[in-house]
Formats: structure tokens, sequence, C-alpha cells
């Protein structure tokens, strides 16, 4: 997202300001401060509904949904609830993941029953009768779609998943002593109130050597980062329709394919940092490479399923390598033809500025896929295949993997290789395009005539996570007064600025982006910037206004769009939401639920310097768009498509412009400390 930045000119003295709306900070009025409390207050120990907060439990058993069919906007959906309800829903307690097809059909008919309430107290009721008779994981996943998408929600602020399930993001021995530390009782405050659990990332009981994947567990187990993906998959959620409920129907589909085309890059830089050479291809029907030992267990004691390296597809998968055998080959018969055939037997032609949008939604088989069971999901076929998990005996015996749960998938190295494999289709379309011609990529009134950095360094931290409210109490007071926290090692940065001196030939609007991506490659040799362009990493883009003649621009690390720093602790917001509904405290909110964890910004360093190729552009902005996300918030944009330049192939000739800079930047990591070392 895109803040607001002042920058100083340096011979003609300017004052410009970022376009976007992402920085703007509201004063929340009493009315937001009770719906805030409320949302907070449903989402308390979901799993004990009747241990705390006892008024919201008897107010959701007194509850009606029936008696109040006239209080819903849609008694379509209500009256098809009602029913799903009655023939049977996942019982409480019981696993749950959205990939599912039953469990998918009931998530969604009751999120549009909280969708559909007609204002905020039936919202309200109607998800505390909920939160008392539907399955705890069920009841989250569709209460968080819902606060994200309700118009009388826009913007009240959601608690990290991570401590609100903390089973899928910590490994079972911290879950094992944050049961046990109750017992004793001795905490790490004067008042024994909160204790702190220090904790490994996995395989540091379990290690195996030959897993070169270890490497980088500080990064792909990192809460915060796991977190953002979860935020960015409901953002625009496969299952919901843009038409019925208000998702960008003309970029969601290049969103998904950018989303995770900036995930690929950021991790491919962290693996090039760690000295790993670029992730491998695969095979359906050959031996999957990367291995995968979670050692986390899910609240009902049943572990994650784990994967063994070099192993070959199960034989009770092949019904979805079927499918996705079937899907991949119409996708490509549908990228290398320029179209696509319709549900209603229609041709679409994809060589058209919608085309990127169509394509990323028949891969990802979302719900305005054009043709959704001719193309049917890669995506979902591929979670369901390298899980390795058993298949249900019945709907309910499900044992979800790591992929399909958008808490956890991240720390699965075949989630790279899956998003890999899917960007292979992005970059198969875009070679259609060409390169672009000279004249869309050179503009000779901007030039850059410098472009420095502070220093960039590196370091590794300790982060504290709060997860008692995910775990099981006694009674209220216990809930109220007893304060689990788990401390890890993570990687973060110092603070930095870009420097930037622009000329330009007249005052206007101008975009500028930074791209971070390798200089050399893990046996550092030389790379070549025309066949890499498509691992550089976009860590900025803004729109500023110019004036004729030099101007200097300096930008924080801290705006960098997308970003945000580190949530505060539940128990901390949600004192201060009391303290402001007493009116003895003001209470500001940033116009976001979440963003990409700006301690991640720059990939790990060395002690001696790691090289890295920093790409600067600038260009005109002749149509100003604005983009609005429940989730990431709003912020202006250019219009082109997302990642341009570097989302064509490069013909290196064009990228030699004035507007354009290279710079070798060398990131240091401050105290060489290994994050995987045990406490």
């Amino acid at each position: 997202m895109l803040k607001e930045v002042f920058l100083s000119a340096l011979v003609v003295v300017c004052i410009t300001t970022a376009s976007g709306f992402y920085y703007t900070e509201q004063t929340a009025d009493q009315e937001f401060l009770v719906k805030q409390k409320k949302v907070y207050n449903l989402l308390y120990h979901t799993s004990q509904p009747n241990l705390v907060i006892k008024d919201l439990f008897k107010e959701g058993l007194d509850y009606s949904i029936e008696a109040n069919i006239d209080s819903y906007t849609n008694k379509e959906a209500v009256t098809s609830f009602i029913e799903q309800y009655k023939f049977g829903f996942l019982p409480r307690g019981s696993l749950f993941s959205i990939y599912y097809p039953k469990l998918l059909s009931e998530t969604k008919a009751l999120f549009k029953l909280f969708f559909y309430a007609k204002d905020f107290d039936t919202f309200y009721k109607t998800a505390a009768w909920a939160r008392a008779h539907i399955n705890e994981a069920q009841f989250i996943f569709a209460f968080y779609q819902a606060v994200i998408r309700r118009p009388d929600t826009e913007f009240i602020q959601l608690p990290p998943p991570y401590e609100i399930y903390p089973y899928a993001f910590f490994n079972s021995e911290v879950i094992e002593a944050a049961k046990n530390v109750k017992l004793l009782r001795k905490g790490d405050s004067a008042d024994n109130s909160y204790f702190i659990i220090h904790a490994n990332y996995s395989g540091w009981y379990l290690n195996r050597d030959y897993d070169i994947e270890m490497k980088l567990k500080y990064f792909i187990e990192d809460v915060s980062l796991n977190t953002y993906y979860f935020f960015f998959r409901e953002n625009n959620p496969f299952w919901l329709s843009s038409d019925e409920f208000g998702l960008d129907k003309h970029s969601r589909g290049e969103e998904y394919f950018y989303g995770h085309r900036q995930l690929f890059n950021r991790y491919n830089l962290e693996r090039l940092a760690n000295g790993l050479e670029k992730i491998e291809d695969f095979a359906w029907d050959s031996e999957f490479y990367p291995g995968y030992y979670p050692t986390m267990v899910y609240h009902t004691g049943l572990p994650f399923p784990q994967r063994p390296q070099w192993s070959k597809v199960p034989h009770y998968k092949y019904s979805f390598v079927h499918d996705v055998h079937d899907a991949e080959s119409r996708v490509s018969m549908a990228v290398d033809s320029g179209f696509i055939l319709s549900a209603g037997g229609k041709m679409v032609s994809i060589e058209t500025h919608e085309g990127l949008n169509l394509l990323g939604n028949l891969i990802e088989g979302n719900e305005d896929s054009l043709n959704k069971y001719f193309y049917r999901s890669i995506d979902t076929s591929a979670r369901r295949i390298l899980g390795f998990n058993l298949e249900p005996k019945t709907a309910y015996q499900v044992i979800p993997s790591a992929l399909e749960s958008t808490f956890a998938c991240m720390r699965d190295p075949a989630f790279y290789r899956l998003y890999k494999r899917i960007g292979y289709y992005y970059y198969r379309y875009k070679e259609l395009s060409k390169p672009y011609p000279k004249e869309q990529v050179v503009f000779p009134g901007l030039k850059f005539e410098s472009l420095s950095t502070d220093k960039l360094v590196t370091f590794f931290d300790s982060f504290d996570t709060t997860i008692s409210n995910g775990l099981p109490i006694a009674d209220q007071k216990e809930a109220d007064s007893l304060f689990i926290k788990v401390r890890q090692q993570r990687l973060n940065h110092k603070p930095f600025n870009v420097h930037m001196v622009i000329n330009s030939d007249k005052a206007q609007k101008v975009a500028v982006q930074l791209f971070l991506g390798p200089k050399y490659d893990s046996r550092h040799s030389l790379v070549d910037f025309s066949e890499n362009y498509k691992y550089f990493y976009e860590m900025d883009y803004w729109i500023v206004d110019l004036t004729a003649g030099e101007n200097k621009l300096e930008r924080s690390s801290h705006d960098f769009f997308y970003t945000m720093p580190d949530k505060e602790p539940s128990e901390i917001f949600y004192k201060r939401v009391e303290k402001a509904i007493a009116g003895t405290e003001q209470f500001t909110y940033k116009q976001n639920v979440y963003g990409f964890p700006e301690h991640l910004l720059l990939p790990k360093g060395s002690q001696g310097g790691s090289t890295y190729q920093l790409f600067a552009y600038v260009s005109p902005v002749a149509e100003p768009v604005e983009y609005k996300s429940r989730v990431f918030g709003s912020y202006t944009y250019d219009h082109k498509a997302m990642g341009f330049p570097l989302d064509r192939p490069i013909y290196y000739p064009h990228f030699q412009g004035p507007n354009m800079f290279f710079k070798d930047v060398n990131i240091y990591l401050d105290l060489d400390v290994d994050p995987n070392a045990t406490v």
C-alpha cells in the first residue's frame, strides 16, 4: 500500500505527497469502537464459548435464525443454510479445511448467512449463535471473511490467526509446553501473569543434514509471513463470486498471479542468501524431491501429515493427478491458442487487456472462471496431491495437509514448487505479448541523476506472540489473567532510506518503482538481467508529483507499499479499545487490515555483505486509478500491468533508458546468528 511521504527538491525546493490512502489514520467513533469490541469478544476462546463471556454464549443459545428470517436481506440464503444445518454440519472440535467440497459448501452457506444480515445487530446475534453451535474453525473462517466483506464492518481489525489457532504456526513441543505451563504457574512477570516459551523452528530436534531446505525454516515459518498469505487469500477468496460480493472482477485473476509471483521471488532471494540454487521442476508421474516433516499437531492431537523426500504420488491421489493432467492440458491449449472455451460454448479471446485476469481465474478455479467444470482448478488439485495426506473415510474425517491450510501452506517447500509451476503459465502467456516497444518503456523526459541507499543491515531479533486465546482454559478468570507468549528469533532489518535525484523536463505525475533481484547466482556467477528479470521482487511503488528540473526524493523503508509493522498483541489492543469506549483516550486505526511484514523486506545478508541488484524505474502516469481492498487498503496506481515493466520478456537495449537505474547494493548481517539454533 502507498503511504504519505514528504519529499524535498535538491535544487528547486518542492514538497510532494505520495498518492494513496493507506497511511491515513482515522479516529474511531463510539459506533466503531463498540463493533470492534464485539468482534474481538466473538473471537475469544471460540473452542470453549460456554466458559467465557457467558452473556454472549446465552445470547447465542437464545437466538433463533428461523424466527428472525425477516432480519436478512436474502431469505433464500437463510433457507439454504437452515436446510444444510438440519441435514448435518461439521461437528464442533473436528478438523476443517476449505479444500474439501462439503466443508466448503457449509462454510459458504454460513458466510452468506453472516453477509446478508440486514444490520450489525443481526450480524452480531447470528455470529453469537454460530459461535455456540458451529465448528469453531469453520466459524472463524466464515466470520473473518464476513467482517472483511460487510459494509458495516469496513476496516474493523481482526486478531492475527496465530493468536487464534497457534497449532498451525508452532511446533508440537511449543503447544505441549504451553499446556503444561499452567500447572507450574511460575511466570516471567512479577505477578506470574504471563509466561514466555522459547521456541525453535522445525527440524531442530529431528535434524536431517541432507535436507538443505532446513536453512530456510526461519523464513517459511515466519508467523507474520504466513498470516500475510492467509489475508492475501482472504482478499479474493476463490469460493466467492465478484458480482455477488463486490470483489474486483477485473483484476482478481491478475492479482492471483502477481501476489504469488511476488512471494515466489521473495522466497528465491532468501534461497540465494543461503547459497541455495533455484528450485527444480517436477512431474506428476515422477518422484517429488522435497520432503516435508512438520512437527505440528492439530488441536485434536492428530499430527500434520508428512511427505517423505523423493517420493512418488500415493495411489490414493491418482484421481487428482488425472484431474490436474486434464486441467494443465486444457490451460496450455488456451494459452497457446489465445482462446478460452466458455461454459456457454463460446471461444473467448485472451489476447486482450483482460486476458491475464481471465487466465488467472481459470488456474485458481475461482467463481469467476469462465468454465470451471472444464478447466477445473490446478491450484486446488495440486494441493490435494502434494500434501500426501490420506483421503477422508467420510466427509467429516479429514486430516488436512499443511498445503490445505491457508494458515500453514507456506511452511511446506512444495508450496514454492507449485507456484513456480503455475508461474510457468504466466510467463508462457506473457511471451505471446513480446517485449515492450521502446516507446512504452523509455521516457527521455525523465532521468535518474543518482540513486543511493543507506547501509542495508539485516539481523535476527526476538518476537513474542501471545497464544493463550487458542489454548484450553479452566474458566473466565484464567482466560483473563493468564497470557502465554512464544518467543522466536526472526529475520529483521534496520530502517533505511532510498535517495534519488530525478530530472524531469516538466511538472508531471510519475510512478516510481523499486525492484530487488539477484546480481550473482548461488555459484557466484554474474546473472543476465534479460534472463533473470522474472526473479526481481517489487519492493516499492508510489506516485509523486515532480516539478520541472531536479527533484530529490527520499523514500523510507517504513513507507514501502503493501508493508506493515507488527500487529500489537490482542490483549493490548483490546485494552485500548476499552479505554476509548470509556472516553479516557482516543483510538486511531489505519484503513487496512493487514499487509506484507515490514521486517521481511530484505533477504538475509552476510557479515561481509551480499551483493544484489536494485532496479529503479520512473514513468509518467497518464491514467491514475484507485485500487480499493478491504484487506490492504486503498492506493493509486497507473493502470499499467502489475509488475510492469518486468512483466514481459526483456529486450535489454530497451532497458538502458535515462528513466531507469541499476544499482549494486550490499546487504549485511549484523550478527551471524543461526536462527535455527536450539534454545
